[in-house]
């Protein structure tokens, strides 16, 4: 399971990074926009990023409109 410790938003309210929390170590997401698309690049171990993709998903899915 991972914990979303901070996320912190743009003035168009996407997220412009995060720092996760899992039990095998913290990662620490960055998102951008490359010709026109919103993607997201990740640091940290394999396996904690493995872990926080459940807890990226929600954070995309507070940026969408509603």
């Amino acid at each position: 399971m991972a914990r979303i410790i901070s996320v912190v938003f743009d003035r168009n309210e996407h997220p412009l990074r995060a720092t996760i929390r899992t039990r095998l170590g913290t990662v620490k997401v960055r998102w951008m926009d490359i010709a026109g698309d919103r993607c997201w690049q990740s640091s940290g171990i394999l396996d904690a990023k493995k872990l926080a993709a459940p807890a990226i998903a929600r954070i995309e899915c507070m940026a969408e409109p509603g």
